[in-house]
């Protein structure tokens, strides 16, 4: 399996993006879209849309990975605040993605 320039560029780009996300404790989707629209030359909305996908697995990683740490009883006092910042997070997705295409 050969390795091309831009599968290069992606192994990089991810390597560093990783890295200083998890650094400063984000999951980099901060960085992945200058990244996916300058080098990769995405289109805006398909970028925003692979952002979000990695965004999600970062999240659902997280939760694999992490979900020992925290009981489910303290998850389900805080229901409240784990429906809020997801339907907050769905809603702005949304709203630039619609704004992205205009």
């Amino acid at each position: 399996m050969s390795m091309t320039p831009r599968n290069g560029q992606g192994f990089i780009a991810g390597s560093l993006i990783g890295t200083l996300g998890g650094l400063i404790g984000l999951g980099g989707a901060e960085f992945r879209l200058p990244v996916l629209v300058g080098v990769f030359r995405l289109g805006t909305l398909e970028a925003v849309i692979l952002n979000k996908a990695m965004s999600l697995v970062v999240v659902a990683a997280a939760l694999l990975f992490r979900g020992g740490t925290i009981s489910p009883g303290i998850l389900v006092a805080h229901l409240d605040v784990v429906l809020n910042l997801l339907a907050g997070s769905l809603v702005g997705a949304w709203w630039a993605a619609g704004h992205a295409i205009t």
